[in-house]
């Protein structure tokens, strides 16, 4: 198997931004598939390794054919290592946690409930330890099988916290600040210039005053040469050789016509005989002087002084690697002030450092949205797995349980998805081996579904309120699915397919949702969205309706693969107008949200910016933005009602006028007011844009 023409350019991309650890692992991918040790489009795409191990996966959804849970020690396995005298190894780790010694600490962090769970692997014999002490020890042992043959590769243990996680949510912790800060790199331009004001000013001023020094008694450069002036000269050159080897000369001072050019011709054209460039090096000296004072003066030293402090000050990287050492002993804390950590700090005010570090913030979902550290529906989908865990431990009577269930769970779900072809589907959590014991051996209560729905239900609200506009990621949706099948809730949500490896074919589950979408959206009561995209009577009763249908509103008019990837995209977008893409379905689950005041969001914050950008060259990215999101303002005002939808018209209206998008947004308004009255829709606004011959 070839590896993807996609892999290949970003090898190129990667290559080109100079970022060597990314081609590294591009490399890995591509090698991996041309030997075929990987194989793309599958659930588990790496020969040999169990669907329960954690691929590690590069953009795209390529594995590289690594374990996410391999690599070097991490700082607390050392660390771990250190305090008990263990060799530095996983295989010793694994052998010492199943001794006395190494149960009781287990079970000690989750009595106290004091460890995190970053990836799943991490919760395998912290579950081993609970169904030993719950009298399970079959289980146990089962599980044990299952890993041990992985013990002196993977991460097994879990990271210990100082205390328990508090409530609230985060998109980094302390430890992944401390690793940012630490890979703060100089800036190429700022530490030029550190190195012009420490080095190449001095070897200029040296070299100026070299010319300087032979003025004649009316003041002209270079008609007296001082005695010893040749060796001075000589001097100054062997200086600039020896510095220009140690140190890379600034792009303005290798310049032919510069001054420090022209000064090291003449010096050296005088020390062959040569007068002819005396002129040159009289006019440079004489603007230089001009300029910034004679050597010695005291506007010169007043000038260079400053400069030197300047370059004497620390880089923000350095400054950024002092802060993340005084952050290390904090790798584990979980905390709402992560800046009270590193007040009085050199590097406390540098916005980078700040940003960095305010991160690791530890609060309510609400709260991180209000500062702006989630700043999209793609950071919510980062903390959505955080958000859910509680829903998933109410569901267990013991709490011991319920935590460590809901910690596996929220590291799965953060598992990167990899790429799938012909309808497949990602492994579930369900795969992991010590989830699924814990949940065969533990007491659930009654009332689990309810508070699972309600989680699901929240975070839904968060999504469309907080971020008005924005298409639902798949990562956000997979922690929906998952919280609707843990709820035995058979809901179909549908994931945003690719349109460069669509097939044609949709699922059962896009014909679920499609025909719930119809339910809600062409029920005659509150048909505005149907009406404005034209939606027929019934809904798609299958696979082949569906595709068919979605084919003929895209009007692709062949069966035959088609030869465009607009075409695909056209199709899948069409389906998305079909299923509303998850809209109606967080509708029927029963969420509760301000659909009116969704809509004038979407609109405002997303629509208008999106068509402005799309009219620039090569905005079809943002057309499809806008487009997407005026799709959930349509659905929104379907679900607000005709008052709501005769409010929205008024403001948006106002809101269009003197925008620089606003003829566009008027034509929206004016064709959402023609389905408001009944009227046929001509072009229902799409994101796609098709040629006709590739239809």
């Amino acid at each position: 198997m070839s590896a993807p023409a996609y892999l290949w350019g970003q090898l190129s991309r990667a290559l080109d931004a100079h970022r060597d650890r990314r081609t590294a692992k591009i490399l890995e991918a591509i090698t991996g598939i041309e030997a075929g040790r990987i194989t793309v489009g599958i659930p588990v795409p790496t020969k040999g390794m169990p669907a329960w191990v954690t691929p590690e996966v590069i953009r795209g959804g390529f594995a590289t054919g690594h374990a996410a849970a391999s690599g070097p020690l991490t700082d607390s396995e050392q660390a771990l290592a250190a305090e008990h005298g263990i060799p530095a190894t996983r295989a010793a780790l694994f052998q010492w946690a199943l001794t006395d010694t190494g149960l009781s600490w287990l079970a000690t962090l989750l009595d106290q409930q004091r460890y995190e769970v970053r990836l799943p692997e991490q919760a395998a014999l912290l579950t081993v330890v609970h169904l030993l002490r719950t009298g399970h020890p079959d289980e146990a042992a089962a599980v044990l099988d299952g890993v041990r043959r992985y013990a002196d590769q993977l991460q097994f243990l879990p990271t210990p916290l100082r205390a328990p996680v508090p409530d609230g949510v985060h998109i980094a912790t302390i430890s992944d600040a401390v690793t940012a800060l630490e890979q703060k790199k100089p800036h190429r331009q700022v530490e030029a210039q550190r190195v012009t004001n420490a080095i190449w000013n001095p070897f200029t001023d040296e070299l100026v005053g070299l010319w300087w020094s032979t003025r004649d008694e009316g003041g002209t450069i270079g008609r007296a040469f001082p005695d010893g002036w040749e060796s001075r000269a000589q001097d100054l050159l062997d200086v600039h050789d020896a510095l220009t080897e140690e140190h890379d000369l600034p792009a303005r001072h290798r310049k032919p016509g510069s001054t420090v050019q022209i000064l090291l011709t003449a010096t050296r054209a005088v020390l062959a005989g040569d007068r002819t460039q005396v002129q040159r090096a009289r006019t440079v000296v004489a603007d230089v002087v001009a300029k910034r004072g004679a050597p010695g003066s005291q506007t010169l030293r007043t000038l260079r002084r400053a400069q030197q402090e300047d370059a004497a000050k620390p880089s923000h990287a350095v400054l950024a690697k002092g802060t993340a050492d005084v952050l290390r002993p904090h790798a584990d804390v979980l905390t709402a002030t992560p800046l009270d950590l590193i007040v009085g700090t050199p590097g406390e005010h540098l916005p980078f450092v700040r940003r960095t570090v305010d991160r690791a913030r530890h609060a309510p979902v609400g709260q991180l949205v209000h500062v702006g550290i989630i700043r999209s529906a793609e950071g919510l989908a980062e903390v959505a797995p955080q958000l859910a865990g509680p829903a998933v431990a109410a569901r267990y009577t013991e709490p011991v349980a319920g935590q460590l269930a809901a910690a596996t769970f929220t590291a799965f779900q953060n598992r990167r998805t990899v790429l799938l072809l012909d309808l497949r589907k990602q492994v579930q959590v369900t795969a992991l081996p010590w989830y699924q014991a814990l949940a065969e051996t533990s007491e659930t209560t009654g009332s689990d579904r309810v508070g699972l729905v309600r989680q699901a239900n929240t975070l839904s609200k968060h999504a469309v309120e907080s971020f008005p506009g924005t298409v639902l990621p798949n990562a956000f949706l997979r922690v929906l699915a998952e919280l609707y099948r843990q709820a035995d809730l058979a809901l179909p949500v549908t994931y945003e397919l690719a349109a460069d490896i669509f097939t044609g074919g949709f699922s059962r589950t896009f014909v679920d949702a499609g025909r719930i979408a119809h339910g809600l959206v062409a029920d005659g009561r509150s048909d505005l969205y149907a009406r404005y995209y034209g939606l027929g009577v019934h809904a798609p009763a299958t696979e082949k309706a569906f595709a068919a249908e979605a084919r003929r509103r895209a009007g692709v008019t062949t069966d035959r693969r088609w030869r465009s990837t607009a075409v695909a995209g056209s199709i899948i977008e069409q389906a998305q107008v079909l299923t509303t893409h998850n809209l109606a379905l967080v509708v029927h689950a029963g969420a509760t949200i301000d659909w009116e005041a969704a809509a004038f969001a979407a609109f405002v914050r997303t629509v208008q910016p999106e068509l402005y950008a799309a009219q620039q060259e090569r905005g079809l990215r943002q057309r499809k933005k806008a487009a997407s999101a005026w799709r959930q303002v349509v659905f929104a005002l379907t679900m607000a009602g005709e008052d709501a939808t005769d409010r929205f018209l008024e403001r948006a209206r106002k809101a269009a006028t003197g925008h620089r998008a606003g003829g566009r947004s008027l034509a929206l308004l004016a064709d959402l007011d023609r389905a408001r009255r009944g009227q046929t829709v001509e072009e229902p606004f799409t994101g796609w844009v098709v040629r006709h011959d590739d239809r």
